[in-house]
C-alpha cells in the first residue's frame, strides 16, 4: 500500500490546477482501490490526461485496466480491477455505454454537429467518450450514468431529428466500425515528426515546435515534447485542434534527398 507522503510528494509535481485537480482524484481512486480491494473507476479521460494517470499508476505499481474502443480512440476509461473479478468486458459493459445516432436526413451532419448538440445540454466533457461519425449515423460513446438523460433529452442534432438508440459494447456492430481514413504522399525533407506536421496541417516549423513544447503533441497514445523524433511507420500521432493522423510506409526519395511519405488522415 502507497502511504499519505507518498501522494503527497507526487501532489507537489504538479502546479497547473486542473492537472493537480486529476491527480488528486486519481491518487484517492488508487488509494481507495489499494485499501478496500473494489472495482473502482474514473470517466472518461483524453490523451493529455491519460498520460500524467499512467505514468503516476506505474510509479505506485498500483494494477489497472484501460477500455478503450479502439485503437483510435482518443479517450478511454481506467478500471481498477480486483483479482476476484474474471470478466472485464462484462464490468466495462456495466459502466459504459454507446448511443447510435440516426439523422432523418443522410449526409448531412458532421461530427462537429454531433458534439455542440450533446455538450450544448449541459454534460460534462469527462462524461462523453469518442465520437464517431459516417455519413448516415453516429456512435457516441459515454459513461452509463448519463445514458439515460441522453436518450430522453437529445431530439436534434444542428437542424435535424433524430433517432437514438444503445447499442451494447459487445456488438457485432461496434466491433465492425471503421475510421475513415484519406491518403495522402507528402515530401517532407527528413521523418523527423515537426517536418511530417508541417507539411499535413501547413503550419510553420517554428510554430509546430512552439505546439509541441506547449504539450499539444501525441505519439501513440503518449505525450511527446522533442520535435525531433523520427516518424515510422503505423505510428498514430495527434495534434490538439489539428486533428490525427497514421504513418504510411515511405514510398521513395526526391533526387534532393527528400522522402516521400504515405500520411494517412483521418477524415
Amino acid at each position: 500500500m502507497f502511504t499519505r507522503e507518498q501522494r503527497a510528494k507526487i501532489l507537489e509535481r504538479y502546479e497547473n490546477k486542473e492537472e493537480k485537480m486529476l491527480v488528486s482524484t486519481i491518487l484517492d481512486k488508487a488509494f481507495r482501490f489499494d485499501k478496500e480491494d473494489k472495482l473502482i473507476f474514473t470517466n472518461f479521460l483524453n490523451l493529455h490526461e491519460l498520460t500524467i494517470v499512467y505514468q503516476i499508476l506505474n510509479e505506485l505499481k498500483i494494477n489497472f485496466e484501460v477500455y478503450s474502443v479502439n485503437e483510435y480512440a482518443n479517450k478511454k476509461v481506467i478500471f481498477f480491477v480486483p483479482s476476484y473479478i474474471n470478466d472485464k468486458e462484462a464490468i466495462y459493459k456495466e459502466y459504459v455505454s454507446c448511443i447510435k445516432i440516426t439523422p432523418n436526413i443522410k449526409n448531412k451532419l458532421a461530427h462537429k454537429d454531433y458534439m455542440g448538440s450533446i455538450y450544448s445540454l449541459g454534460i460534462k466533457n469527462e462524461m462523453i467518450g469518442d465520437i464517431f461519425a459516417y455519413e448516415n449515423y453516429a456512435y457516441v460513446f459515454c459513461m452509463k450514468s448519463v445514458l439515460d438523460f441522453l436518450l430522453t433529452n437529445l431530439y436534434n442534432v444542428g437542424n435535424q431529428e433524430v433517432m437514438l438508440e444503445e447499442i451494447v459494447l459487445n456488438d457485432e456492430e461496434i466491433s465492425k466500425m471503421t475510421v475513415k481514413l484519406i491518403k495522402k504522399e507528402c515530401i517532407i525533407p527528413s521523418l523527423r515528426i515537426d517536418a511530417v506536421l508541417s507539411e499535413v496541417y501547413h503550419i510553420s516549423r517554428s510554430e509546430t515546435k512552439e505546439k509541441i513544447g506547449k504539450g499539444d503533441l501525441f505519439l501513440n497514445d503518449k505525450n511527446l515534447f522533442y520535435p525531433n523524433t523520427l516518424v515510422k511507420e503505423n505510428d498514430i500521432i495527434s495534434l490538439k485542434r489539428y486533428g490525427k493522423m497514421k504513418v504510411g510506409s515511405v514510398i521513395r526519395k526526391t533526387k534532393s534527398d527528400n522522402v516521400v511519405i504515405e500520411i494517412y488522415q483521418f477524415a
